[in-house]
């Protein structure tokens, strides 16, 4: 499936076979390409783009920081820090805490926003509505 072996011995593939080995499509690989998010690759003689094996790593990263709620921005900048070695484990720890913590946020938002729902669906289905609900039923034109 890859085109063979460059010169350190590493193997390469075209754009196509890398899209299909990482299963992603090519506007995805021209997009982190195109954002820094993969290293621009070689090119053959015949002017064809070589990506070595590493950026099939690289991809499998994205993807798996993604499922975990990063933004590319995110991944993108967890990238060029730890190209430089200025990124260590416990900066990522505080990454992934933070990122927990969002989360959280997001989980307590949603449980509020379900209570929400939850009482308007009680309010609108009770015999004995309260009159703040039959009013707005009556503005909206609703009938049982």
């Amino acid at each position: 499936m890859n085109i063979g072996k460059g010169a350190a011995g590493m193997t390469l593939y075209l754009r196509g076979e890398l899209a299909k080995e990482a299963q992603i499509n090519i506007e995805t690989l021209r997009f982190y390409e195109k954002n820094g998010l993969i290293p621009l690759p070689q090119r053959s003689a015949g002017g064809y783009r070589l990506y070595p094996e590493e950026t099939l790593l690289r991809i499998d990263f994205i993807r798996n920081a993604k499922s975990c709620g990063f933004t590319l921005h995110e991944i993108k900048k967890a990238l060029v820090k730890s190209a430089d070695s200025s990124i260590g484990i416990s900066d990522f720890v505080e990454v992934i805490e933070r990122k927990m913590a969002s989360v959280d946020l997001e989980i307590a938002r949603c449980k509020e926003t379900r209570s929400k729902l939850e009482a308007l669906k009680s309010g609108l289905v009770a015999h004995n509505r309260h009159p703040g609900v039959q009013e707005t039923l009556d503005i909206l034109n609703m009938k049982d």
